[in-house]
């Protein structure tokens, strides 16, 4: 992370048999201006038990030594006000990592300013998750986890992540949709993504393959390009569960996010000469953000960094 920057690690992951998931992010914030700090999110959904999603953070002048965060464990905790979370969650994988940006030189180019990775894009969730005096224990819960740096965020994006397809148990979605800024002027969408489907991995987006997306803090509709093969997506989301927070921007700004740990997606995936193959999940994490105002859309009172 050079002068001026951010660097985030994140997990994201669904229980198979229950209407629970949690979304816990390491953070590393560099302003243009002011002293670096590192931040320790939690957010969990529990529909089942009938809970409002909890959201903690801590913002620290640097993580604690026995914090972790990467693609076999996260270990961490956060104190807020009176509220408490602490984890320890431990990620098996077989998937090899996914770097979504294509070509691949674009990982050293200046634009686009935000870089990422699914280090882990399908993998199981093991562990325990503690909230002040209730404990959640996390037992094969279907995930990913990301690795995203640069020195801006977009201007706007959305990410999803989708497994838990009935019709194909293994099948899974990494999809990245981004906008940027150059001066004034906004770039269309881009997408940058994969489909994990029978063993194969279908590569979707890059440049030079223009989506058609009509994307919102609540739902998403699009129709992706990839080789030999093109994506429909809708993805809807409940009122309840997503939460609303607030990213810091290393040159100045705020970016506003609201995240869905459960989405609901359904996708169909047709190729020349073949069928078009359905899918659906109720098993989704849809995550929009923009530098514009979210009407009717307040973000949680967290702590700055």
């Amino acid at each position: 992370m050079g002068a001026g920057g951010y660097e985030s690690w994140f997990v994201s992951a669904r229980d198979p048999a229950s209407s629970r998931a949690l979304w816990i992010r390491h953070t590393r914030h560099r302003p243009r201006q002011g002293r670096e700090s590192a931040a320790l999110w939690c957010t969990v959904v529990d529909r089942d038990g009938d809970q409002p999603p909890v959201v903690i953070k801590e913002v620290v002048a640097a993580f604690p030594p026995d914090a972790a965060a990467g693609p076999e464990r996260f270990r961490g905790q956060a104190v807020m006000g009176e509220q408490i979370a602490r984890w320890d969650l431990a990620i098996a994988a077989d998937q090899p990592p996914l770097r979504p940006l294509r070509p691949q030189l674009l990982y050293q180019a200046p634009l686009p300013r935000t870089k990422l990775e699914a280090t882990v894009p399908d993998g199981d969730v093991t562990g325990t998750l503690q909230l002040d005096s209730r404990e959640v224990t996390v037992s094969g819960w279907r995930g990913t986890v990301g690795h995203n740096w640069g020195s801006e965020h977009a201007d706007s994006w959305v990410w999803l992540h989708a497994a838990g397809f009935g019709d194909a148990p293994e099948a899974w979605l990494e999809l990245v949709l981004a906008r940027i800024r150059v001066g004034p002027v906004r770039s269309p969408w881009t997408a940058m993504g994969t489909l994990g489907l029978g063993g194969e991995r279908i590569v979707l987006g890059g440049l030079g393959r223009r989506p058609r997306v009509a994307a919102g803090p609540s739902r998403l509709t699009a129709s992706v390009p990839a080789p030999q093969a093109r994506l429909q997506l809708s993805v809807t989301t409940d009122d309840d569960d997503p939460v609303a927070v607030t990213y810091a921007d290393p040159r100045g700004g705020t970016r506003t996010v609201r995240h869905a740990a459960l989405a609901s997606v359904e996708l169909t995936v047709r190729r020349p000469g073949q069928g078009g193959l359905t899918l659906s999940s109720r098993r989704g994490a849809y995550e929009y953000g923009t530098r514009e105002p979210m009407p009717g859309i307040t973000p949680r009172p967290l702590p700055e960094g």
